[in-house]
């Protein structure tokens, strides 16, 4: 069914958030019309990306990528 099994989400890792910063993701994600958890992963894995001084480009779409 995938072409790499490893790329299946199945592991959960939850954040506790105020509802300021839920108000926030809340209104990205509704600016971009997708759900929080993608905005969130996103958002995760760029910042990773950018500490750990990895190219993550050619593993996921991006949110711009997908509304042109």
């Amino acid at each position: 069914m995938y072409q790499d099994p490893k790329r299946v989400r199945s592991h959960k890792a939850t954040v506790y958030l105020d509802d300021y910063e839920l108000a926030i993701i809340q209104a990205h994600a509704d600016y971009n019309g997708v759900p929080r958890a993608e905005i969130m992963r996103q958002m995760l894995m760029k910042e990773a990306s950018d500490v750990l001084g990895i190219d993550l480009s050619g593993l996921t779409e991006s949110i711009a990528q997908r509304a042109m």
